[in-house]
């Protein structure tokens, strides 16, 4: 058995060392072309196809060794498998065919025999070797932006090294304004929020063997800034006062990373009022006590904040003011004031039928223009007796202008209404109707007030009574049972003095008050109705309708008469219009709502044309102006230096933000005239012929 084990290695073993013998020359073709070109990802790859071929051989050899050599040699009897396996020698006649082989297999498989069957069986793929050399000849002879690059990166590693360096150094020193009282920091290049007009700047200290004075030591903004590196000790630092949100990028890195440094806005004093909470604020007969609360917040310091109360006292034209300021306290917490206090109407220095006025101003503590910020008025109103009183009267010439309230505080006092009802549904529905007919109250009394204008009886009379008895009239009889007289001169006459007609004002002015009317007497109902939502579409109407009432005697209409200029006697029925003055309209000199040059780089941009001479200079100065969303603005500027850099793809984005800057379209109105010399025809010249001590002018070369 030893024997036969012995004799399948040294088949393989032969056939194996012939394989490989065969296909060395071919292997080395295939590997040669990138060895000359010196390029080690292909060469590699080849070299992996060269394993991964013979490990192919290797199998075939180790699965057809038998059917090869019983093909290729008639001495041995197509008997191999005897060799082996060793089940299929188990009788006699199959162990003395063993033997026979066994004798014969030295002067039949040598060498030269093992050659012979692999040059028969076994060959390299040839038209993988012809890849090999054509994709070789392409390396060669078509330069690939791979190799430039690796060239210029092996040319530049000493650069590069240096501005590693640079990177590893650079870092950025905030100091905040000293009004915030927030320390100063330092921090490694990477997206940061600071307050405004804080102190930033950029240092790097220079290794051995950089040159102070190279291009790297640069930032550049997107605001268009660039900000250049001042000897400061030891280090080079680049400064520059944040006041607004910027990305910047350092020249020295490769990679041209941008990162954004948000700069937080100073903001105003905030101030809220929770008590009262309306603007005009009636106060009960026998009110003792008001109580008024504030909260003034800000986001660095508070410095002053005060309440200035103002006290009018007296009616008509015997009103007396008197002014008074108040400072609000200050607590623990020096960016937030709160004050609930519970006045007494005398510490107020209030008396029944007085008005108190009263607003709250804040103060920040900002270092150049501190903020100020002022509430609004709010009016505390303690009626008197004698005013209650007048106001029930039936006397017309009780009834004051100032006791009435305003269409506008009327829409006020409904827009509160309807808010409160939303913040609390479960509001006491006796409190709402309240409400709601003291509003419709007040709209009543303004509709009476100017009903009066329109000569409408006023219904301070108290003409209830009469009006049920004209009821009774339509009926046919009276209280008394007796039959109503029929007013036979107001059925059948005709009126000339109506009680509309008997006013100053024209029918334009007529039309407008009516409308006014019905838009409050629609208001009023829904309001009795404890409707409020509804009331608040003629509400505005109303209010609009006073506008334009009020404005009726401000109206200006220019005259728009056209004045010709003055014609030169001996110019007229010429044509010659070469001298005239364009004087006919100026809808073409409106303000011009794109500038030329942002023009002409929308067109360069859209048509992949050469860009305009200050570009980017204008470009940035519209994007400033324009785009007012930060981060909008920021994504902008982002265009703007794509572009800038050498993008041609990153043309649309940056006309697209540009288009989008534009708040309107420019509107004409009237053509551009366009003047052209007066160019003589065939007609005009025969005509100039044919006129006396004229010499005959010729046509298409020809006499007349």
């Amino acid at each position: 058995m030893s024997d036969v084990a012995e004799v399948r290695r040294r088949v393989t073993a032969r056939l194996w060392r012939a394989a490989c013998l065969h296909s060395l020359p071919a292997c080395v073709a295939l590997i040669a072309p990138w060895i000359i070109l010196r390029q080690p990802w292909p060469l590699l790859i080849c070299v992996f196809s060269v394993l991964v071929y013979a490990w192919w051989t290797q199998k075939r050899i180790a699965t057809h060794w038998i059917s090869w050599s019983n093909a290729s040699f008639s001495e041995l009897e197509d008997s191999m498998h005897l060799l082996a396996d060793d089940s299929a020698a188990s009788s006699a006649v199959a162990q003395l065919q063993r033997t026979r082989l066994l004798k014969k297999f030295e002067q039949t498989l040598h060498s030269e025999a093992c050659r012979r069957v692999v040059r028969q069986y076994v060959s390299f793929p040839r038209f993988v070797i012809a890849i090999s050399w054509l994709l070789a000849l392409l390396w060669y002879f078509v330069p690939t932006q791979t190799t430039t690059n690796h060239k210029k990166a092996l040319a530049s590693t000493t650069q590069s090294q240096q501005l590693l360096a640079l990177n590893s150094t650079l870092s950025v020193h905030v100091t905040p304004p000293p009004y915030t009282k927030l320390p100063a920091f330092t921090s490694a290049p990477k997206e940061m929020q600071i307050p405004e007009n804080s102190q930033v700047r950029w240092c790097v200290t220079l290794p051995s063997g950089v040159d102070s004075e190279q291009q790297a030591l640069r930032i550049q903004l997107s605001n268009g800034q660039t900000l250049n590196f001042v000897q400061q000790g030891a280090a080079r630092c680049a400064a520059w006062q944040a006041s607004e949100t910027v990305f910047w990028s350092w020249s020295a890195d490769p990679a041209k990373t941008r990162i954004v440094l948000k700069v937080q806005l100073d903001q105003a004093p905030q101030i809220k009022l929770t008590a009262p909470t309306d603007m005009i604020q009636v106060l009960p007969q026998d009110a003792k006590q008001v109580r008024i609360a504030l909260r003034i917040t800000d986001d660095y310091q508070i410095t002053q904040a005060t309440m200035h109360m103002t006290l009018a006292r007296g009616s008509g034209e015997n009103i007396r003011f008197s002014d008074k300021e108040m400072p609000i306290p200050q607590g623990k917490d020096s960016k937030l004031r709160e004050w609930d206090k519970l006045w007494s109407l005398s510490e107020l220095g209030m008396e029944p039928g007085d008005e108190l006025y009263f607003f709250i101003r804040a103060t920040d503590n900002a270092d150049k223009n501190p903020h100020i910020t002022r509430s609004p008025t709010y009016t505390l109103r303690l009626p008197s007796p004698e005013a209650a009183a007048e106001e029930t009267t039936a006397l017309p010439t009780l009834v004051k202008v100032e006791s009435l309230r305003s269409q506008r505080q009327i829409i006020i006092d409904t827009e509160q209404l309807l808010a409160d009802m939303k913040a609390n549904p479960k509001l006491n529905p006796n409190l709402i109707r309240t409400r709601s007919e003291t509003i419709a109250g007040d709209q009543g009394a303004l509709r009476r007030r100017y009903g009066k204008f329109l000569g409408e009886e006023s219904s301070l009379f108290g003409d209830d009574e009469g009006d049920h008895g004209d009821h009774d009239s339509h009926d046919g009889h009276g209280k008394s049972g007796d039959k109503a007289p029929v007013d036979l001169a107001a059925q059948y006459g005709h009126a000339h003095d109506q009680e509309e007609n008997a006013t100053l004002f024209d029918e334009a002015t007529k039309k407008i008050l009516r409308r006014a009317l019905v838009a409050m007497w629609d208001a009023e109902k829904s309001l009795r109705a404890i409707a409020p939502a509804n009331a608040l579409a003629p509400e505005n109407k109303a209010l609009e309708a006073i506008k334009q009432l009020q404005q009726a005697d401000r109206i200006y209409l220019h005259k728009a008469a056209f004045t010709p200029p003055a014609i030169k006697e001996e110019k007229r029925l010429t044509g010659d219009v070469l001298d005239l003055k364009n004087t006919s309209k100026k809808q073409n000199e409106a303000a011009v709502i794109v500038p030329e040059e942002i023009r002409h780089l929308l067109t360069a941009l859209q048509r992949q044309d050469s860009l305009p001479a200050l570009w980017s200079k204008n470009a940035r100065d519209w994007i400033a102006a324009q785009i007012t969303n930060e981060e909008q603005r920021l994504a902008a500027q982002a265009a703007l230096q794509d572009v800038i850099d050498g993008c041609a793809t990153c043309r649309p984005a940056l006309a697209a933000w540009i288009r989008q800057g534009i708040s309107q379209a420019e509107l004409i109105l009237q053509g551009r005239s366009v003047l052209k010399a007066k160019q003589s025809s065939a007609f005009d010249k025969a005509w100039e012929a044919s006129m006396p001590n004229k010499q005959p002018a010729s046509v298409n070369g020809k006499q007349p």
